[in-house]
């Protein structure tokens, strides 16, 4: 080939790369645009100052400045500086998520401050559909919460992940995992400035096989976000200083988010856990002596009397550990 006729071939290669770029460019910021006035159309404040699209020439790289969002049947405001949406234009299907070191959410009842060293998701969707997702990672290091009713929290790093369960249709694997959290709760903090406990948790991992009652999608998270109706609990487990507890069992959510079902708990140095839960008033103290002294039998039956193996029973709106209740059973339902 000649050498004009190959410059000639690079340019027209260029120029047609270069216009299938802006279309796609183009068009991601006009459907940002849309999905951002659809939001106001369903009644949600929708404020921002630009949309810039970067990236050329293999990139679309959406960011949102100035962003603020508000759900105003929730009751809930979040703002940030910006917002980003990375991605290629030849992966439409896969997207990278950015949030800011610095952001605002209000609820009805506090403001929170919310900061980060490294916030980012990826999230890929099933081609062809509304966006269904198929895999999605969080992972927040550096986070920590300030609200204005006097609470503070923090996490070292947390990981979230999901994908379907492989060769079933319906549930999805849901993998938690978080290093370093401190958690909110004034009476914990009081605990530990009282030695009972360390202030901060080492470790929690979530190891899950969950069915919702619907697909995620972005549809779906517009309006409702998809609850959980079955949990395979794999394993949850917990290291807090010398503390250890451990979870696995079966567990079904109905409509109005309770909880039934039986759950195994291993718990190593139960006896300060008790001591923890009577000193924060989640255990009453009628309820403290009796559940003692059957926990001590049942500990001393299995050989060990620091380590604890019973079932944690949800059976009509109770809780029950082995044959004792002790109180309403809890309730799941995503915000």
């Amino acid at each position: 080939m000649k050498p004009i006729r190959l410059l000639w071939l690079v340019v027209l290669v260029a120029l047609a790369w270069s216009a299938w770029w802006g279309w796609g460019a183009w068009h991601a910021k006009s459907d940002l645009t849309a999905w951002l006035e659809e939001r106001r159309a369903a009644g949600w404040q929708a404020e921002w100052s630009d949309i810039e699209v970067k990236g050329y020439p293999t990139r679309i790289d959406r960011t949102i400045t100035n962003l603020t969002l508000a759900n105003t049947d929730g009751g809930w405001v979040w703002s940030a500086p910006f917002f980003q949406i990375l991605g290629l234009n030849y992966a439409k299907d896969h997207v990278i998520l950015v949030w800011p070191d610095t952001m605002q959410l209000q609820t009805p009842y506090e403001r929170i401050s919310i900061t980060g060293k490294d916030l980012k998701g990826s999230l890929t969707f099933v081609p062809g559909t509304d966006q269904e997702l198929e895999e999605g990672t969080l992972v927040f290091k550096g986070l920590k919460m300030v609200s204005d009713a006097g609470w503070t929290s923090s996490v070292a790093e947390a990981r979230v992940a999901t994908r379907p369960v492989a060769g079933l249709d319906g549930p999805r694997d849901v993998g938690i995992d978080i290093i370093g959290l401190t958690p909110r709760a004034p009476v914990i903090q009081h605990l530990a400035k009282a030695g009972l406990v360390p202030a901060t948790v080492d470790t929690l991992k979530a190891d899950l096989a969950v069915t919702f009652d619907q697909p995620w999608t972005r549809a779906a998270v517009e309006r409702e976000r998809p609850q959980p109706r079955d949990i395979e609990i794999r394993e949850i487990a917990a290291k807090w200083g010398q503390l250890e507890l451990r979870f696995a069992g079966d567990v079904t959510v109905s409509d109005s988010g309770r909880i039934a079902g039986e759950v195994m708990v291993k718990a190593t140095n139960w006896q300060e856990i008790l001591t923890v839960a009577r000193q924060s008033g989640a255990l009453p103290d009628a309820v403290f002596d009796p559940l003692q002294t059957a926990l001590t039998l049942i500990s001393s039956l299995a050989g060990s009397s620091k380590t604890l193996d019973i079932p944690l029973v949800f059976e009509s709106g109770r809780t029950w550990i082995g044959p004792v209740p002790v109180g309403a059973a809890p309730t799941l339902r995503l915000p």
